[in-house]
């Protein structure tokens, strides 16, 4: 894989991924999002229903937490995770685990980490996981680091955390080196120690070591799991995007790991991150919101980027989910009826959400790069953090939704509270 960039302003940039070993005629436009799976399938859409609701490529994005099991099938197959999924022609990414899942802390061996399953933890060593990857063969490999840490976390664990992402680091280029197997697949490096900034610059450098083979870091330990996401500011990580940007390679591919909101998506973006995993429309999905981001810059923006489709005021609404969306669900389907089967839980309502929520994602990336082009990123930016701050005081209800799709509710709220001083729709 080769990453380009097309176009560079300062630190903010458009870029594509190309050269694909297995795809060379596919081409990822940056920045974008990647599509989160589960068990190698986009959560809630079938491989028919994802070609309908995007025509070209996607990067995928597969945690090994919930796609390990499929390591016998695979290996049997023996022609890589995409084409065992049933989705060949779109781009592979796997890394270790989703950090917005809420894991028991600790846990930690010497050269092992924990790998949180439906079965329970599963410590996995350096060695372990590049089998996996031979097995699976993804097309990018973030390599396994110790990244499951918080911004405040304490310094002998911001120290462990660093050292053993090292040393695991250096295993993982020795063993892709030397696999016949994995040439065809790119390995990225993963940052971790961002709580101290000297640990930061020592976690870089470590990378550095291996500028030669790698292509492109990714960042952890920013937040080791959903909730630690949610009370994360956008200016709490300036300076840590800055000094990314000015100590890694403008060749290298910038990977930004985590459920981050729209204001710390576009600040991201300033400082030159090209993908983002996609767990922000599937958790809006899960909890029954869809989103709505405005992209115009010239149009109204006194209201939050995501609403509440589970509440009594749309059961006779009788519009598409958002006004102008041309995505499949909001041509065909009303909130009347998407509220319908929020209330009556049916499966439906989770697939016609996701479908709606992965289009209005994809197209703020896709005006997030007209304006990096345009040269008018930084209104771009204040207008999509305007929705941001008005979102704020309703974000509380929204992190505590009940997840329609696996039932459970993380605490009691009322959903009312939500959306109700704001009647637009």
């Amino acid at each position: 894989m080769r990453f380009i960039k097309n176009l560079e302003n300062g630190n903010v940039r458009v870029g594509c991924m190309t050269e694909f070993q297995r795809l060379p005629s596919c081409k990822i436009e940056t920045p974008t999002s990647a599509l989160l799976t589960q068990g190698g399938s986009v959560v809630h859409l079938t491989a028919d229903v994802l070609d309908r609701v995007f025509s070209s490529p996607q990067l995928l994005w597969l945690p090994l937490t919930s796609c390990h099991q499929l390591e016998t099938g695979v290996k049997t197959q023996n022609m890589g995770i995409g084409k065992f999924a049933g989705l060949p022609q779109h781009v592979t990414c796997a890394t270790l685990q989703n950090i917005n899942e809420i894991v028991p802390p600790g846990h930690f061996e010497l050269d092992k980490v924990p790998l949180w399953t439906k079965n329970g933890k599963k410590m996995i060593t350096a060695e372990r996981y590049m089998e996996l990857m031979e097995v699976f063969k993804p097309d990018i490999i973030l390599a396994i680091a110790d990244g499951r840490i918080a911004l405040d976390e304490g310094p002998k664990r911001l120290y462990k955390s660093v050292d053993r992402t090292q040393k695991m680091l250096n295993i993982c280029v020795e063993k892709y080196k030397a696999s016949k197997s994995l040439q065809d697949s790119s390995l990225i490096g993963v940052i971790v120690g961002a709580g101290d900034l000297r640990r930061l610059d020592e976690s870089i450098k470590n990378i550095l070591k291996h500028k030669d083979t790698l292509v492109g870091v990714a960042l952890n330990g920013l937040a080791d799991n959903a909730d630690k996401i949610i009370n994360t500011q956008a200016e709490n990580l300036t300076e840590i995007f800055k000094k990314i940007a000015e100590m890694v390679p403008k060749d290298y591919l910038k990977i930004l790991e985590g459920c981050w909101y729209p204001d710390v998506i576009v600040t991201a973006i300033e400082y030159g991150w090209d993908i983002f995993d996609g767990t922000l429309p599937l958790k809006m999905t899960n909890q029954g919101y869809a989103l709505r981001i405005n992209c115009d810059i010239d149009a109204n923006t006194e209201w939050e980027y995501a609403f509440n489709m589970n509440m009594d005021r749309y059961k006779e609404d009788f519009n598409p989910i958002l006004e102008g969306c041309e995505c499949l669900t909001c041509k065909k389907h009303t909130r009347a009826y998407i509220n319908h089967l929020l209330n009556t839980k049916e499966m439906l309502a989770s697939i016609l959400l996701n479908i709606h929520n992965l289009h209005n994602f994809d197209q703020f990336f896709l005006h997030a790069r007209r304006h990096i082009a345009s040269n008018t990123f930084a209104c771009f930016k204040k207008h999509v953090i305007k929705q941001c701050e008005i979102m704020k005081p309703f974000q509380k209800y929204a992190d505590k939704a009940t997840d329609v799709h696996t039932g459970q509710q993380q605490k009691k709220f009322c959903a009312n509270n939500f959306d109700s001083n704001n009647a637009s729709g």
